[in-house]
């Protein structure tokens, strides 16, 4: 049976969400550099977003914004090691980060460090309750850690604050197939709804839900 989706691919709303920080340097011209910077990225153009944000943390020394978001690039380059350096600093500067902390999480789920994972993911949520991406990833990490109670309700947590979030209610299916029994009427909700929002089919989920094969 599947596991729960997990993608390393940061979407630019996760990045979008971090704080700017006030900082004694020049934080007027940092912020006009980090601003093509997000275009850059908007466009995949990574290695030049990421050298835009490595200046514009040049400019605005300590800006926790700048090191989040350049520590995201590098875990979607494969750089895992030096995105968790970043993000730890990061929380040196401002521990009750959640964007920092979400991202640590999701960092440590690439790298199948699940227990960490879970550990990051639980700050995440404590410092932004309201955020689906925290919670959606609280629940893999959950699940990963064999505690479905928790993985469940941290998943539901994240439909419920984003209904258009696909992959919450993808995960959610997954949940309700590995169940014994499974609920499969509540999984074909979950799957049908993650399929309306763009999701694509998944040939196993179909064949035990009785899903027909679509055509080419």
């Amino acid at each position: 049976m599947k596991t729960l989706f997990f993608t390393a691919f940061l979407s630019l709303a996760i990045l979008t969400s971090l704080l700017a920080k006030e900082a004694a340097s020049n934080p007027e011209a940092a912020r006009k550099v980090a601003t093509e910077a997000a275009k850059q990225y908007a466009q995949q153009q990574l290695p030049e977003a990421e050298k835009g944000f490595q200046e514009a943390l040049r400019l605005d020394p300590n800006n926790v914004e700048y090191l989040n978001r350049i520590a995201a690039i590098k875990t979607r380059l494969g750089k895992s090691a030096e995105a968790e350096t970043l993000l730890k600093e990061s929380l040196q500067h401002q521990l009750e980060n959640p964007t920092a902390w979400l991202l640590l999480g999701m960092n440590q789920l690439e790298e199948h460090q699940n227990e960490k994972a879970f550990a990051s993911l639980v700050q995440a949520v404590l410092y932004d309750p309201k955020n689906a991406h925290a919670q959606n990833y609280l629940g893999i990490a959950a699940e990963r850690n064999h505690w479905n109670d928790i993985s469940e309700s941290s998943l539901r947590k994240a439909a419920e604050l984003d209904p258009n979030y696909a992959d919450a209610h993808f995960n959610l299916a997954v949940y309700y197939l590995q169940l014994t029994p499974p609920l499969i009427e509540v999984a074909r909700r979950h799957y049908q709804r993650a399929l309306d929002l763009g999701t694509p089919r998944d040939p196993k989920i179909d064949a035990i839900l009785g899903q027909p094969v679509e055509k080419k």
